[in-house]
């Protein structure tokens, strides 16, 4: 009967495990999201984080932790590799999830302003074609690109389609002259 609940167990975790490799679909993390991490069987290390701007989080007994530029599950390995290295765990099953992406901004003229998730890497010109693109009356010359920087300050300057843009940033698109 405990083996038979063992396997149920295993093919359970099994089948999770598989359906969280098809969802990470290799997504790079980036600063802003928010994960959800699940040690298997120590709810006392289950954490929710958000990914600092520095582009790490904090774990209980690793510290500060790199996330951005990592898959959900390389940044299961690392913490895997980080309970084992100190002792804590023998051989621990961590589970990485994105409960929420990084988002960016799209104001002016364009065809559908708003927030969107930053669910990859993306450049100013993916980012409006995400947004329907330049409205009629909007400029591509005439772009704004404001980023708030680590030191609070919101750095604003003209913005250039194959830029990349990162967690927060607001691209405004102005009218365009006649």
């Amino acid at each position: 009967m405990l083996s038979s609940i063992r396997l149920a167990a295993a093919l359970y975790l099994l089948l999770f495990g598989a359906i969280e490799l098809a969802e990470a679909g290799g997504r790079q993390l980036v600063a802003s999201d928010m994960v959800q991490i699940k040690v298997v069987g120590q709810p006392d290390l289950d954490t929710q984080a958000r990914i600092a701007t520095d582009g790490t989080i904090t774990f209980p007994f690793l510290g500060r932790v790199k996330a951005a530029g990592l898959s959900e599950d390389e940044l299961g390995e690392v913490i895997k590799q980080g309970l084992v290295k100190a002792a804590i765990i023998k051989r621990p099953q961590v589970i990485v999830s994105t409960v929420e992406a990084g988002v960016y901004y799209l104001y002016g003229y364009v065809n559908k302003p708003g927030q969107y998730p930053l669910t990859r890497d993306m450049t100013v010109q993916q980012a409006l074609a995400a947004g329907g693109g330049i409205a009629p009356l909007g400029s591509e010359w005439r772009m704004q690109l404001k980023r708030r920087m680590p030191d609070g300050q919101v750095m604003e300057r003209a913005a250039k389609l194959d830029e990349a843009i990162e967690p927060n940033d607001t691209i405004v698109v102005n009218e365009r002259l006649f």
